[in-house]
C-alpha cells in the first residue's frame, strides 16, 4: 500500500523501537547462488496493453542464502515479476535501449504498477526506442492465499470471495485459515538485504551479462522508492575491489524515485570512519531491539490491526467496482468491519471526531454505488494520509469533513499554512455524502468540473476540479481486482523486518546484514565536514526524484532532503504517480510517465 505508506512505515518503526531485544547476530552471507529454474506465461485482458504492448509473468526459483535454514513454505523460493515490451521491439532484454526494474510500496505488489509500466514503454516507442518495464513482486507475497480470490474471478462473483475470506465458507473444498504471527513467523526473516538480493538475482536474470546493465534502471514508488538509495549503494560481495556486483553496476543507468527518495546515507557518516563505525555498534542494540518485535510480529497482523483483512476490504471493493460498478454496494453486508479493522476505518475515514468514538458517517454507514464505495477508500477527497489517488469525486450532495481538521482552514491568511502541516494531504478538503440514505453515485477522474483556472464561482470553489482528477477509477478498479493477474496489487503482509531495516540502514546502524550499504555519499556531516552536498543521493549514476504535487512526501523539502532537481506533478496525489491514467484531462501525455520514459531513453 503503497499503501502503506513511508509515513506509515516511520510509525511502525517507532513502535518497533520501543520493544524488547533479541540480536540479529548473523554476519553477511556468501555471495547468492544463481537462479535455477525461470517459468513464463503470458498475461492478456488488460485494455491498457493495446495491440502494442505484450505483458508476461516471470517467476525464477532462488533459493536466497538470506533464508538459509529457515522453513519457509515452498512457495517462498520463487521470486515474481511481471514483464512489459513493445511487441514491435527486441524479443530479448539484453538487446533493448534500456530496461527498468521498479520496487512497490508498502503493502503493494507488481500490479500496483500496471496502469504506469504500458504508458512507459508506449513513451519510448514513440520516440524510436524500446524499453522494457519489469514490475517486481516482492518474495513475501508467497505468503497470501488466493483461493478465494482465484474462484471469484473465474466466476465473475466478487461474493465467492466475500464467503471465503470473511464468512468462514468453503471455496473449492478449502476453508480459508485466518493468518497470525506464528503462522507468518519465516517472514520475520525478509529483511532490507533479502530484498537487496532479491532485486539482484532479477537483474542478473534478465541481462546476465555485465555489459548489458549500463541500460539498466532501477526504480520504486513510496517505500521503493527509498529502497532504491539502497540498492545503489549496496556491495553484494562487501569487496569495494569488484565492481560488477555493486549496485550502481546492476542501476548502470541510473535510479528513479516515484514520490519517495533515493537517498543513501542522509546524516552523512560516509566517510567519518571510525564514527560511522561507532554508530553502528553503540545503536546496534536498537536494531536487536527490533529484531524482537519483528520475530515476535512480523507483519501488522495482530487482534486488534490486520494488514490482511485490511487489504482483503479494499480489494473486495474493488472487484466489486470492476464487476459492477453502477450496482448499489452490499459490502458491508458482505465483509463486515471487525475489530481487526476498526481504527483504521475510523482513523481514515472518520468525517469527524465523534466518527473516532461513535462512527455514523464511514464507508459501510453510507448507500455507495460499489464504484463510490471504492472512490470514498481511496479518493484524496475522502480518505486522509497518503492512501489517495485523484480518481473523481461523489456524484450525490456532500458535507465538508471536519477531521482531522475543518475544510478551508488553510485558506485563513497568514497563518492558514502555519495550521495544517503537512500541507495538503487531504486535510482541510475532504468530504463526505451529505445524507447517508441517499444513494450516490461516483464522477469518474475526467468527468469533474473544469479547471479551476477556467471555472467562476464561489471564492473557494468546486470541492475538486479536473486538474487534481488524474486516476481513471475505472482502470483502478481493474489493477487492484485480485485473480485478474498473477500478481496482486497488494503485499498483504508487508514484513515490518524490510521496514526497520530500511530505517536503521539509512539512520547509520549497517552492520551484521546492512553491511552492504557501502557506497554512500553526501548527507548532513559531510556537507559541514567536507562540503559535499547536503542531500544525500548516489553520485555515480544518475537518479530521477519525481513528487506527488500534493502528496505528504514532498514535505521533506523541509529537511532539506530533496534533491534540488526534482520534479513535483501539480495536482498528483501519493497513488497517482503510478496510476495517472494515460490520457489526461489537460490533453497533455501523463507526466510520470513520459518523465520516465524521456529519463530511460536520454542520450541512447
Amino acid at each position: 500500500m503503497h499503501t502503506q505508506s513511508w509515513i506509515c512505515s516511520t510509525m511502525v518503526v517507532g513502535l518497533v523501537m520501543t520493544s524488547s531485544a533479541v540480536a540479529y547476530a548473523q554476519p553477511a552471507p556468501p555471495r547468492a547462488s544463481t537462479v535455477t529454474e525461470v517459468v513464463t506465461e503470458p498475461v492478456v485482458g488488460d485494455p491498457a496493453l493495446g495491440a502494442d504492448i505484450e505483458e508476461t509473468h516471470v517467476r525464477i526459483r532462488y533459493a536466497s542464502p538470506y533464508l538459509a535454514g529457515v522453513p519457509v513454505p515452498p512457495e517462498c523460493e520463487w521470486l515474481s515479476y511481471l514483464r512489459y515490451r513493445h511487441k514491435g521491439g527486441p524479443q530479448n532484454s539484453a538487446d533493448a535501449d534500456a530496461v527498468i526494474s521498479v520496487q512497490p510500496g508498502t503493502y503493494s505488489g507488481a500490479t500496483n504498477l500496471a496502469p504506469q509500466a504500458p504508458q512507459v514503454v508506449r513513451k519510448a516507442a514513440a520516440q524510436g526506442k524500446f524499453v522494457e518495464y519489469i514490475a517486481l513482486d516482492r518474495r513475501a507475497n508467497c505468503a497470501e492465499d488466493n483461493s478465494g480470490w482465484d474462484a471469484a474471478a473465474r466466476e465473475g462473483d466478487y461474493h465467492r470471495a466475500a464467503e471465503y475470506y470473511f464468512q468462514g465458507r468453503e471455496v473449492d473444498g478449502k476453508r480459508y485459515a485466518p493468518p497470525t504471527p506464528q503462522s507468518l513467523s519465516y517472514l520475520g526473516e525478509f529483511g532490507l538485504a533479502l530484498a537487496m538480493d532479491d532485486w539482484r538475482a532479477v537483474i542478473e536474470q534478465v541481462l546476465p551479462d555485465p555489459v548489458d546493465r549500463g541500460t539498466s534502471f532501477c526504480g520504486g514508488h513510496s517505500l521503493g522508492a527509498f529502497l532504491v538509495g539502497p540498492m545503489l549503494a549496496w556491495d553484494f560481495d562487501t569487496d569495494p575491489a569488484t565492481i560488477d556486483d555493486a549496485g550502481f553496476s546492476l542501476c548502470g543507468g541510473g535510479g528513479i524515485a516515484l514520490d519517495g527518495l533515493a537517498i543513501t546515507d542522509p546524516v552523512g557518516f560516509a566517510g567519518t570512519g571510525l564514527v560511522d563505525e561507532l554508530l553502528s555498534d553503540a545503536l546496534g542494540g536498537v536494531r536487536n531491539v527490533a529484531g524482537a518485535v519483528t520475530d515476535l510480529l512480523p507483519v501488522a497482523e495482530t487482534p486488534i490491526l490486520s494488514a490482511g483483512n485490511i487489504m482483503n476490504t479494499y480489494s473486495l471493493a474493488a472487484m466489486a467496482a470492476h464487476q459492477n460498478p453502477d450496482a448499489e454496494s452490499d459490502l458491508p453486508q458482505a465483509a463486515p468491519r471487525d475489530l481487526t479493522t476498526e481504527a483504521w476505518m475510523r482513523t481514515f475515514y472518520g468525517a469527524d471526531y465523534l466518527d473516532l468514538i461513535v462512527p455514523q458517517k464511514l464507508p459501510d454507514q453510507q448507500r455507495l454505488t460499489n464504484q463510490a464505495a471504492l472512490g470514498m477508500y481511496f479518493d484524496q477527497n475522502s480518505s486522509e494520509y497518503v492512501l489517495q489517488a485523484g480518481t473523481g469525486f461523489y456524484d450525490c450532495a456532500v458535507t465538508g469533513k471536519t477531521y482531522p481538521v475543518p475544510n478551508g482552514l488553510t485558506s485563513i491568511p497568514i497563518i492558514g499554512q502555519l495550521l495544517v502541516i503537512p500541507h495538503r494531504v487531504g486535510y482541510g478538503q475532504n468530504y463526505t455524502p451529505s445524507d447517508p440514505n441517499t444513494l450516490c453515485g461516483w464522477r469518474n477522474y475526467d468527468q469533474v468540473w473544469p479547471s479551476q483556472v477556467e471555472l467562476p464561482g464561489s471564492p473557494n470553489g468546486t470541492p475538486t476540479d479536473a486538474d487534481h482528477e488524474v486516476t481513471d477509477i475505472d482502470q483502478l478498479a481493474r489493477a487492484m481486482t485480485p485473480g485478474l493477474a498473477p500478481v496482486d496489487f497488494f503485499e498483504r503482509f508487508t514484513p515490518l523486518r524490510l521496514i526497520t531495516d530500511t530505517a536503521f540502514a539509512l539512520g547509520g546502524i549497517r552492520n551484521d546484514e546492512l553491511a552492504g550499504l557501502q557506497n554512500r555519499e553526501g548527507g548532513i556531516l559531510e556537507h559541514l565536514l567536507h562540503g559535499k552536498r547536503w542531500q544525500s543521493t548516489p553520485t555515480t549514476v544518475p537518479v530521477l526524484t519525481l513528487l506527488s504535487g500534493d502528496s505528504p512526501v514532498q514535505n521533506l523539502k523541509y529537511g532539506a532532503l530533496v534533491p534540488a532537481n526534482a520534479i513535483y506533478l501539480p495536482g498528483y496525489r501519493h497513488y497517482d504517480v503510478v496510476t495517472a491514467a494515460e490520457k489526461q484531462n489537460s490533453g497533455l501525455p501523463e507526466p510520470a510517465s513520459a518523465a520516465v520514459a524521456a529519463f530511460m531513453t536520454r542520450s541512447r
